[in-house]
């Protein structure tokens, strides 16, 4: 018995990260808050007036964001490396 419920616990933890349980992640306050932070440097806005759209993250910890303010439109990236490293971008909307 005890070694079917650990084989359920390893299906449920497996399942939980390889579905898309990824978006989950992209609502947690602590992503919104770097992703507002690093939008701040392209925006010229204060982080909290920055707002967050089509956040689509990656399992590799890369993805792109759309940031808002003062009623312009900023395309986010962002590229994760093998050793963990982050790089970031935000440009203006293409019209």
């Amino acid at each position: 018995m005890r070694t079917r419920r650990l084989r359920v616990v390893l299906l449920e933890t497996v399942a939980t990260t390889t579905c898309g349980c990824v978006s989950v992640l992209a609502d947690s306050p602590i992503v919104q808050k770097k992703l507002k932070t690093v939008s701040a440097g392209y925006t010229g806005c204060a982080p909290e007036d920055n707002v967050l759209s089509n956040v689509a993250p990656k399992p590799d910890g890369s993805g792109t964001w759309n940031a808002t303010c003062n009623g312009k439109t900023y395309l986010c990236s962002a590229v994760a490396t093998v050793n963990k490293s982050e790089s970031f971008h935000c440009t203006p909307v293409a019209q």
